[in-house]
This record gives structure tokens, sequence and C-alpha cells, in this order.
């Protein structure tokens, strides 16, 4: 009799472990399924650390909004810079969807590809603040109806040309922080400046995205807004 409990204690324990360990298993592949294109911080936060006075630390010296041509080709080629790009998002009543704004290059790096709209971050700026300037130059909007909502992710972007290419130095790097933008008025007009040739308006489905072969950049900042909220796309 001791036996037979001994066998059937025995079963029961490898049985539970078994299932223990499935159900671990299950866990860990979802959480890593999840977790795929997971990233984006919380909503109002642009990950902004101030140590010191928040006013003088934040306030852009005009030395810092335009360095000469040499000076900034120097830096482009032999630094990292930051750039803050934008998924400026605005609702289209017509197709009732949320839609953002893609804009085609006008030079290196990446020129004639469909890209978000964006540039250098200036010393002082945070990176909301720096989504609203380049959203206001690239665009032509008012920076009233510019609303940033949170920082989507930040990329490290390696270029082998750039603007600023010798014939002994050519490339880039930089790193993006990704920040959500939403339009409080769907009416604004798009003005670009010289950066773009072109802009057009696409859903945020980054399925839909994916069909239509944008570039690996644009799915990213959309794989990251789905998983941050997949209901955004219809509020």
């Amino acid at each position: 009799i001791f036996t037979i409990m001994s066998s059937k204690a025995c079963i029961a324990s490898f049985t539970a472990g078994v299932v223990v360990t499935s159900l671990i298993s299950v866990l860990f592949l979802r959480r890593k399924k999840d977790r795929t294109h997971a990233g984006a911080t919380a909503e109002g936060r642009d990950l902004s650390l101030f140590y010191g006075d928040k006013t003088s630390l934040t306030t852009i010296k005009p030395s810092a909004k335009f360095l000469p041509n040499d000076m900034y080709g120097k830096l482009v080629r032999d630094c990292i810079v930051v750039c803050c790009d934008i998924v400026l998002v605005r609702y289209n009543s017509t197709l009732g969807r949320k839609e953002c704004l893609l804009v085609e290059r006008a030079s290196e790096p990446v020129k004639g590809v469909w890209w978000w709209p964006g540039g250098r971050v200036l010393k002082g700026e945070t990176f909301f603040d720096a989504a609203k300037r380049k959203a206001k130059q690239e665009t032509g909007m008012d920076e009233d109806i510019i609303q940033p909502i949170q920082v989507l992710g930040v990329w490290n972007t390696f270029f082998p040309t750039s603007h600023w290419d010798t014939e002994t130095e050519k490339g880039t790097q930089t790193v993006n922080p990704i920040v959500l933008v939403e339009l409080v008025s769907a009416d604004a007009n798009v003005k670009l400046d010289a950066t773009s040739e072109n802009f057009r308006w696409i859903g945020l489905c980054p399925d839909e995205a994916k069909a239509n072969n944008e570039d690996e950049y644009v799915l990213e900042a959309l794989y990251r807004l789905r998983e941050w909220d997949p209901s955004y796309y219809s509020k």
C-alpha cells in the first residue's frame, strides 16, 4: 500500500511540476511577445532630469541656435547628434480615423525617403520643447495647436552619408527620441520648409504601413504606439 501511495504521490508531484513549468513558459513567452515593441514612456513625461535651476538650464543661448557651417559640419561628421523626431497626429473626420504626417526628405541622410519630421535638439531644450519647435518650423503650424504627449522611444541611427560629407569624411550617427504629438485642430495647413520636398498623411496601423512599404523607422514608431495603447487609434 505504501508503495502504491508513494507512486501516486510521485505522479501527482510530477504532473504539478509539468503544469507549473508549462504555465511559467507560457507567461514568459507572452511577456516576451508583448514587449517586442514596448518601451513608450508614461503620458506627459519627456524624460527630463534637472540637476539645478530649471529656468537657467533650459535657457537657450543664441549661439546654440545657429552654428557656423564648418563647425556644424565637423560636429555631424565626428560626433553623435541628438535629433528629435515627431509622430504628428491629427483626426481626419472625413475618414473617421487618426493619421500621422510623413515628409519626403530633401537632403541627406536618407534623401528622398518618407520619414518623420524633426531635427536637432538645441542645448537647453527638453524633448517636448524640441518637438514643438521642429513641428512649427518644418510644418508651418502654430505652436498653440501642437501638443506633445509622450516619448515613444529612442533610436540610435547610423547613416553612410550626410548633408555635410567631404571627400574623406562621410556619414553620421544620430540619437533620436521620437515624440508623439497631437494637433488640437485638424484644420491646420501644412507649409513645408526647405528640409522636405512633399508630405502626406497615413493611418496609424503599423500593419497597413508595412503593407505599403513604409520605412522601418516609421514602422518601429507605429509599433510602439500600438503597444502603448491599442485603443489609441479609435479615441
